[in-house]
């Protein structure tokens, strides 16, 4: 393990563990359930027809997207959080925000920085400094380090929050019925704990390269019938 997880503990409070999954509900205000993230064209592609080819999708999103990229960027923001190292925390951010591959995914990633930056300012009213245009993660990070979380349970609460949210998309589009998406959230969810234990190693791959979601999502901007904003 390299030193991102070095101070990583167990949640072993109440307060830590009911500000993760306040963090972690669907009830944030921050609008993520108006988007999809490419499963919405993904549906009408016909890649996304079914259960298996559902979880078959989720799966790829949890490889590709989260542990591959989005997952070790959150644990590297985090660690350079804590050591107050600005220059390397804007650098992280940047190439975060430049990975946002067509402008739904980049609108998307700013409007989300945008409420949760309103929560933190009227809600947990904690001292988060963040550019909200570089958009959600890095906003993120930093406020998962105000609230004195660790590394792993962020990364796990982060990948629960997107993974659910992708497969309510698929439950509400398809349609697939709700124990449908709860097999597929089941199963997806067992793995959640290798991929983030693999994207806190030293040697994680980083890779933001995934022409085929940026296809999707440039293909949802002119697409006939929408119900999410990407």
């Amino acid at each position: 393990m390299s030193n991102l997880t070095q101070s990583a503990l167990p949640i072993t409070t109440p307060q830590s563990l009911l500000r993760l999954l306040m963090l972690s509900s669907t009830a944030l205000p921050v609008g993520a359930y108006c988007y999809s993230q490419g499963v919405e064209s993904a549906i009408d592609r016909e890649w996304i027809r079914n259960e298996s080819t559902a979880l078959a999708y989720f799966e790829d999103v949890l490889e590709l997207m989260l542990v591959r990229f989005e997952l070790p960027m959150l644990a590297h923001m985090m660690h350079a959080c804590r050591d107050k190292n600005n220059a390397k925390f804007q650098q992280l951010a940047t190439q975060y925000c430049a990975s946002r591959e067509s402008s739904e995914l980049l609108a998307e990633t700013r409007q989300l920085g945008f409420s949760l930056t309103a929560w933190v300012r009227e809600v947990a009213k904690i001292p988060v400094t963040v550019d909200e245009r570089l958009g959600f993660l890095p906003v993120y990070a930093a406020l998962c380090v105000s609230l004195g979380l660790q590394a792993e349970e962020c990364l796990t609460a982060y990948a629960f929050t997107q993974l659910e949210n992708l497969v309510l998309a698929a439950v509400k589009t398809v349609p697939l019925g709700q124990i449908s998406g709860q097999r597929i959230l089941w199963a997806v969810y067992a793995q959640v704990p290798a991929g983030v234990a693999r994207a806190l190693q030293s040697d994680a791959i980083i890779s933001s390269s995934l022409p085929g979601l940026a296809m999707l999502s440039i293909g949802h901007e002119s697409q006939y019938s929408r119900l999410f904003r990407s």
